[in-house]
């Protein structure tokens, strides 16, 4: 798990390191954005030039954004990556000149999924991580899509856009289901862990399969969040709510959480759930 720091290290570099004027020189760089996201580019190595002055507008963005709210920038850049990632080669290419902009990859354990992630610039006190799929199946055909409009209404539990940490290949023939974890912060005071199941089927992405039993309940997520007190570290208190997968024994180890009218307060206490006829239980 990445330390707190880093994270807070990245947003403020997001948030400071372009000004409004950097942000006009951009955009002049880029010229048309509209233009750009629509274009048709013939290669991978072509595409990763235009990816860079998106992504460098995208950060200088922020000052508009303080002003006026307006995140076209962003989705911009997420557009016009998803059609870079969807190209044939781009599994092979490692998009290294995007972690300037603080973009990094995240591979499956199987080696056939990564996510490429940052936070946005136009996060706050509540995380919102940009976790953008990539996919190559059995026919080697590339598949690129944004996880969090996977989302639906009802999965929303506070911030539904975490850091993922490790991605698992569980075993669900005939589809192919993939165990995310991964941590997050609804404020300042309430960070928060999440597993998710990512399922492929005849390439249709979904996050709704239940795959979580606890007792008579089954859930399509494990979800743990706790209020930060005055005198405790937020690092150990993530390391405390972390949900951890033992590929070994198939189990899934996650933190009891009481609800009180004070707030989500941790037992001290974990529960196991074992992998066994396609779900957790």
């Amino acid at each position: 798990m990445k330390a707190i720091g880093i994270l807070f290290s990245s947003l403020a570099f997001l948030l400071s390191s372009c000004g409004a004027k950097h942000g006009k020189q951009q955009l002049e760089k880029v010229n048309d954005s509209a233009t750009l996201t629509h274009q048709k580019l013939d290669s991978v190595p072509a595409q990763i030039d235009t990816l860079e002055k998106l992504a460098a507008h995208m950060v200088a963005s922020v000052e508009g954004y303080r002003n006026d709210g307006n995140t076209e920038a962003e989705q911009i850049f997420i557009h016009a990556f998803i059609k870079a990632l969807e190209k044939s080669k781009a599994f092979e290419t490692d998009f290294t000149n995007l972690k300037k902009y603080d973009i990094q990859v995240l591979t499956a354990d199987d080696g056939k999924l990564r996510i490429f992630y940052w936070l946005s610039p136009y996060s706050g006190s509540m995380w919102h991580v940009q976790n953008i799929v990539q996919y190559k199946d059995e026919n080697n055909e590339v598949t690129a899509l944004s996880f969090n409009n996977l989302y639906q209404d009802k999965d929303d539990e506070g911030s539904p856009t975490p850091f993922f940490d490790h991605i698992y290949t569980l075993n669900t023939s005939p589809q192919k289901t993939y165990l995310f974890t991964g941590y997050g912060q609804m404020s300042g005071t309430e960070p928060y862990t999440v597993a998710h199941a990512l399922v492929i089927d005849h390439a249709k992405f979904s996050i709704t399969k239940a795959l979580f039993k606890i007792g008579k309940a089954v859930k399509t997520q494990l979800f743990a969040a706790a209020e930060l007190k005055e005198d405790q570290d937020k690092e150990k208190l993530l390391a405390q709510l972390a949900i951890s997968y033992n590929t070994k024994d198939k189990t899934i180890s996650y933190p009891e959480v009481n609800e009180t009218k004070n707030g989500s307060v941790l037992t001290g206490k974990r529960s196991v759930l074992t992998f066994r006829d396609g779900m957790f239980k």
